[in-house]
């Protein structure tokens, strides 16, 4: 019988084949997972349920000292890439440490993963950005009052839409960006932001010309502390309450030129490379959450008085069994989502030579005038976008993205699943142990509808690894291209070079697509 499936490779089959020689140590990520594992033990299950009642009764309340705690354990510079002071983690050891510290608390963890989210869009703004707002993070993490970040996107009137480059353009986006002299002015309204009223610095999304969203989506970094900047409401939330969820409301704010993330117009495909990054992460929350329940109902069971016999009689060990495999399956999903994105889609660009020899670079020699103009300069945006081109396709991170949506959907229903199955089992009994469980499905609840819906995120699904289409997921090539060597090649035209051709492997149909014209400009 013929599969109706197209055939694959033991290497997209089977992507983490692909990071035992992709550069992933083993040891370092298991180094990470014991450090989260013992900051959960220590600060978290212990303080869960009276945080999640005290931000229940009042959401704007929120631990700093929990904060101070995990940036003492690293728990916020993972990300940062090391140039800058940080560990240079990508999206396998956030989703490592995602699921530790959700076993515990998703509430209390989600203030990390927020902060992560909100680091992500300037990873994409490559070398440009080491030396400014994330070497901030390490000096106020090394001081002992440590910033946050956070990342706006959804709107009052565009939610799950937002997420989506064909649903974008369709939006009901009320915000936008008004160029300015010198930079530009920021307005409208963010809502349901994690984090928000707490970060100091947001990396955010508006199109700069409302009647073209899709084509002028730009991401911007924006201090709180701006004026015109303001937390209309906290929301009352129903889980995950320690991370609060805010309105921010931006009245005519100005962003600076060098605080335009990236290029103006990029941030569609920048969000696509973001959600493929973040949604492993939020697939390991879930996981966590799962996790949490099962291990709590087992140990009840195991040691409990008033659990006595119920382990020896078949439909709970049949229960058991269910929640260890769902567990397990949700937990390969993500690590093969995050390891395909580290080492096949990104891997290349991160493990470029000239991408490793600017981090060679003294800082002090990077903040100099002229590297630090070249470095926020269109020509080095440029550059910085002709390099993915050169190390990755559409078609790989739309298969990224696909497999990362598939666990983040898979991951939400586990999550209800296996929480809801564990309060089945304890029934009324042991009232301590129902109240851990009973916070845990409120947690999970929301793993269903953040980061995009479940149902949107099994459409990535359906047009990547059904449908086998490739989304407009990298901003589009303009002058920058690059040479043989690795070398930055600028207005020329890419078509009269079939050696930079053939070295970014495009073809005619991919040239007119990406808006490339015989001057090096866009058409």
């Amino acid at each position: 019988m013929t599969s109706i499936t197209p055939r694959r490779s033991i290497s997209e089959q089977f992507p983490r084949v692909v990071a035992n020689g992709g550069g992933l140590d083993v040891r370092e990520l298991e180094r990470l997972r014991s450090g989260a594992r013992s900051f959960a033990e220590e600060h978290l299950r212990p303080r869960a349920l009276e945080i999640d009642r005290r931000t229940g009764e009042d959401p704007s309340w929120f631990d700093w000292d929990l904060v101070r705690a995990g940036a003492e354990r690293g728990m916020l510079s993972f990300l940062i890439p090391k140039p800058a002071g940080g560990g240079g983690g990508l999206s396998t050891q956030a989703a490592v440490v995602m699921e530790e510290l959700c076993a515990a608390c998703p509430g209390i963890a989600l203030i990390f993963g927020a902060h992560a989210l909100g680091v992500s869009p300037l990873l994409l703004g490559g070398p440009s950005q080491w030396d400014g707002v994330l070497s901030e993070l390490i000096a106020s993490q090394s001081s002992g009052e440590p910033l946050l970040m956070a990342c706006a996107i959804t709107e009052p009137e565009a939610g799950t839409d937002v997420e989506d480059p064909d649903l974008l353009r369709r939006a009901r986006i009320t915000s936008h960006a008004r160029r300015v002299p010198g930079g530009f002015r920021l307005s409208g309204t963010k809502r349901f932001i994690s984090n928000g009223s707490v970060a100091r610095w947001i990396t955010i999304l508006m199109p700069t010309d409302p009647r073209r969203p899709a084509q002028t989506w730009t991401c911007f970094l924006v201090d709180a502390a701006s004026e015109g900047f303001s937390v209309a409401r906290v929301e009352h939330k129903m889980g995950q309450r320690a991370c609060p969820a805010a309105e921010l409301s931006f009245d005519e704010v100005f962003v600076p030129d060098e605080r335009v993330v990236g290029r103006e117009g990029d941030g569609a495909p920048e969000t696509m490379i973001v959600l493929a990054c973040s949604r492993p992460p939020v697939a390991a929350i879930a996981t966590g959450i799962a996790r949490g329940a099962y291990e709590r109902v087992l140990g009840w069971l195991q040691e409990d008085r008033a659990a006595r016999g119920l382990l020896e009689r078949q439909h709970v060990q049949l229960a058991l069994a269910g929640m260890e495999e769902e567990i397990h399956l949700a937990r390969q999903l993500y690590m093969d989502a995050a390891t395909e994105l580290d080492h096949r889609a990104l891997g290349g660009v991160m493990s470029h030579p000239s991408v490793r020899a600017l981090g060679h670079v003294p800082a002090s020699l990077r903040r100099r005038s002229p590297i630090r103009g070249w470095l926020h300069s269109e020509r080095a945006h440029d550059a910085t976008v002709a390099l993915l081109h050169a190390t990755t396709s559409e078609r790989a991170v739309t298969r990224s993205l696909a497999l990362s949506s598939m666990a983040k959907a898979r991951g939400g229903d586990v999550a209800m699943r296996v929480t809801g199955a564990a309060l089945e089992l304890v029934g009324l009994r042991s009232a301590p142990l129902r109240a851990e469980l009973e916070k845990l499905w409120r947690d999970a609840k929301l793993c269903q509808i953040y980061e995009g819906t479940n149902q949107l995120n099994r459409l990535e699904v359906y047009r990547g690894l059904c449908h086998s289409e490739t989304i407009n997921c990298l901003p589009p090539l303009r002058r920058a291209q690059l040479d043989k060597d690795g070398g930055v090649h600028t207005n020329g035209d890419v078509r009269a070079n079939p050696d930079v051709r053939a070295h970014l492997d495009l073809d005619e149909d991919a040239l007119a697509h990406a808006g490339v014209n015989g001057e090096g400009g866009r058409s």
